[in-house]
């Protein structure tokens, strides 16, 4: 095995390991970004400024939890709240004196549609000494109404353009940040690599109205105004596990449009394995907010942990061999094979006869599971394979064999 298993090149630079933190609020200001730096994460895509700051409203957090636990978090939270001064002169310059030689520092950056505003901040944020830059082109909420963020990364001439403008203002990496708000995601990446992008990450918040309290028909989280009265709310970003799905189909999609370029992929990553889902599908780096800041920075021992000894069980030897291993086996629906002879089998050793297999069968499978004795078993005759027993099984109690 390699001297260090977690090293990769993104874009010409040097990383320790492929973890960063997202442009988010564990990155806004310098103490926390020096304190990740610490503990040993591998980068931190700083909190996007603008050439003024922004301001948010109370409270702009919401979740979706299923038992108690989140799976999802909507914000409605802009950008930083800090003068783009306090970046330049104080927090950027204490970051670099006091994070390790290794730790890749990227600037977030947004302006407006006209390229102007993108030359001038990709010049001022250049001369801070940062790693790169990475436009946001794809906040969802507040931004779209500026003509800014997803507005602009919605539009595949308006990134193209951005993106040019950006790198008229300096020799760094670019990085251009994509949303999940559209419907093909590949025309927008290939705006972003004509306008001159080095790298693209994956993907930003998912547009949403996370719930509605049922009580006072407000939707969900609650802005107050000074007297606490009349909340009101609007759509924000979703993210947290939720939206994996989401971000998995959209790297594999640029992935496979544009193999020679790199991708930086985030979305739902809670545990080292989400890691390798994301590298198999073409990710070479990896950006984490929501479970930071559902759990701290201290995750990162348990994701470089579990992924070096991943590397040392698979015989991968390197982090760069992982990375897209699972593009060849995603194919098109048309040709996925059809009604092989595939059927459920219950593992009777791991069932705990909770029969939620069983129900589900009987009202929206194919009546194939029943109870024999004190066992549940499956009629391979009636088994159609569809895979909804295993689904609903809470004891990973189903596997499927050739029909007998």
């Amino acid at each position: 095995m390699a001297e260090n298993p977690l090293a990769i090149d993104f874009t010409g630079i040097p990383f320790e390991n492929p973890f960063m933190l997202s442009s988010a609020p564990p990155t806004l200001d310098a103490k926390r970004v020096i304190r990740a730096a610490k503990l040993g994460w591998g980068g931190a895509v700083l909190k996007t400024v603008m050439e003024e700051p922004t301001v948010d409203p109370r409270t702009r957090l919401g979740a979706i939890r299923v038992h108690g636990k989140p799976i999802g978090m909507n914000n409605i939270e802009l950008l930083s709240r800090h003068p783009l001064k306090t970046w330049t002169d104080s927090w950027i310059p204490e970051i670099k004196e006091k994070t390790p030689k290794d730790f890749v520092i990227v600037a977030s950056i947004m302006s407006g549609p006209e390229p102007e505003g993108w030359t001038t901040m990709a010049e001022t944020l250049s001369r801070t000494g940062v790693n790169a830059l990475e436009l946001n082109v794809s906040c969802p909420h507040g931004s779209p109404e500026k003509h800014m963020g997803a507005f602009i990364g919605q539009n595949p001439d308006l990134v193209q353009k951005v993106t040019k403008a950006a790198k008229k203002g300096t020799d760094l990496p670019i990085f251009v940040k994509l949303t999940p708000n559209v419907t093909d995601i590949v025309p927008i990446a290939k705006a972003a690599v004509q306008g001159g992008a080095n790298a693209l990450s994956a993907i930003n918040t998912v547009e949403s109205l996370i719930g509605i309290d049922i009580e006072t028909a407000t939707p969900l989280p609650f802005a107050y105004d000074a007297e606490l009265s009349n909340p009101q709310s609007t759509y924000g970003g979703f993210c947290g596990p939720a939206v994996r799905p989401i971000g998995l189909r959209f790297v594999s999609q640029i992935a496979k449009a544009l193999p020679n370029i790199p991708i930086s992929g985030m979305g739902g990553i809670e545990r080292w394995e989400n890691a390798v889902e994301y590298l198999m599908v073409g990710a070479s780096t990896l950006q984490i907010c929501t479970a930071v800041m559902w759990y701290g920075f201290k995750i990162i021992q348990n994701l470089k942990k579990g992924l070096i000894q991943f590397i040392a069980r698979k015989k991968y030897g390197t982090l760069s061999k992982i990375v897209g291993n699972a593009l060849p086996n995603i194919t098109s629906w048309t040709a996925l094979p059809k009604l092989s002879p595939v059927v459920a089998r219950i593992i009777h050793k791991k069932c705990n006869l909770g029969k939620e297999c069983l129900v589900a069968c009987a009202d929206a499978g194919y009546q194939a599971i029943r109870m024999k004795g004190k066992q549940l078993v499956v009629d391979p005759e009636k088994c159609d394979g569809c895979g909804l027993c295993a689904v609903v099984c809470r004891a990973n109690a189903i596997e499927f064999i050739k029909k007998p």
